[in-house]
């Protein structure tokens, strides 16, 4: 069972009290049920995503291939379409943000915030997990549009090495799923505002969150939305997350 479905059970009860009187979840509890909620099993470490990136001007589309690697929470992101594109990769690890082209010698260090299609930056298409990587700040109750009772919860970066050092999430209080949140800049200005579109359960019951959209604060009219195509279970090399063989040909 996953963990925000036992965290669920134990608050049903108490949903009506406002977020900040509750001693139930703990926050890092509801940290990593906000995870569950949003991603896919651990065990997937491949998949395709579309993203859509349309401004006043254009809209553009873009495949890419996310692989991960759990046992140290490193991500490679690699363009698939378009043609000019392909081939271009990223690479997330513990100690750092690489990007490497087919023109390029070697990799070059580069930021997870490094917008890699339209306004998704390299967290934004890897995934911004909480917990670990959060603390709640506070948390309190609001209207969502539906009317109903949401949580707005205020999170704080554990370290200047978190891609986005504030985050607001609202969430639904009964399935714990977050349902929208803003990212903001570090001087601390809304930059953007994330809604996780769609939730979808996969066949062995797993849920996550296959569409989300991006929308630009600072650029109006500028909305980034990423689709999941495919989720598989690959067998990876760890020559894949390596910087030093970015670019090598892959045995």
């Amino acid at each position: 069972m996953k963990a925000w479905m036992i965290v669920a059970w134990l608050v049903s009860g108490a949903v009506a009290v406002p977020a900040s009187a509750q001693g139930i979840p703990a926050d890092d509890t509801l940290l990593l049920a906000m995870d569950e909620a949003r991603f896919v099993d651990s065990k997937v470490n491949s998949l395709q995503v579309r993203i859509v990136s349309t401004t006043p001007d254009e809209t553009r589309e873009a495949v890419l291939l996310l692989r991960f690697r759990e046992s140290d929470g490193s991500a490679r992101i690699e363009f698939l379409a378009p043609p000019e594109l392909a081939g271009q990769i990223y690479l997330a690890t513990a100690d750092a943000t690489y990007f490497f082209g087919p023109d390029l010698d070697f990799p070059i260090r580069t930021s997870a915030t490094a917008e890699v299609f339209g306004d998704s930056a390299v967290a934004q298409t890897s995934g911004i997990r909480f917990f670990g990587k959060y603390t709640i700040a506070e948390r309190r109750t609001a209207v969502g549009a539906d009317g109903g009772e949401i949580w707005e919860i205020d999170l704080n970066a554990v370290d200047f090495t978190v891609a986005f050092q504030a985050i607001t999430v609202r969430v639904d209080p009964a399935s714990l799923r977050p349902i929208s949140a803003t990212l903001y800049a570090l001087s601390g200005l809304p930059f953007y505002d994330v809604a996780y579109a769609d939730y979808v359960t996969r066949d062995d019951g797993d849920v996550y969150v296959s569409r989300q959209e991006i929308a630009n604060r600072l650029l109006l009219g500028r909305v980034t939305t990423s689709e999941v195509l495919e989720a598989d279970i690959a067998d990876l090399a760890d020559s894949l997350f390596d910087p030093a063989l970015l670019g090598a040909e892959e045995e």
